[in-house]
């Protein structure tokens, strides 16, 4: 692709030069704004207003492209800014998940050591909790 426009190059550079001394007629420009009090006549070679078409062209071609090359930057500016405050938003996310497992963690051993504690702890007290609720229900059957 590197040699392919090159090869263009020098070939429209070549046409352009054989054109040029094929066309030497001259042509006569005019050019009038009323309104400016302006006039403009001259007599160039065909080749002249061929030339500088082709030079505006290429002059306007390169103007846009820096310009629609500034936009995409600023566009890729402002998708980095925002790919950077998501990856923020995501780390933090992170931790703040991180102390949620951690929070979780030390929950779990608070209740593990609850439950050792009620393991460890005489069978008499559980029952006599039960023996509580049985003697209120009893009074509550009996009363109906």
């Amino acid at each position: 692709m590197r040699y392919l426009s090159l090869i263009l190059f020098s070939g429209f550079l070549i046409f352009s030069i054989d054109f040029a001394t094929q066309n030497t007629e001259l042509v006569a420009f005019h050019y009038r704004l009323e309104w400016l009090n302006f006039s403009y006549q001259s007599e160039r070679p065909v080749f002249v207003p061929v030339f500088f078409s082709f030079a505006f062209g290429i002059i306007f071609s390169v103007i846009y492209f820096f310009i629609y090359h500034a936009f995409l930057l600023k566009n890729l500016r402002q998708q980095k800014k925002e790919i950077k405050r998501l990856k923020n938003l995501v780390e933090s996310g992170q931790v703040k998940q991180g102390s949620m497992e951690d929070r979780n963690s030390e929950l779990q051993q608070i209740v593990q050591r609850v439950q050792n504690r009620v393991d460890g702890q005489s069978d008499l007290e559980p029952q006599t909790l039960l023996d509580d609720n049985s003697c209120k229900n009893f009074s509550l059957n009996g009363k109906l």
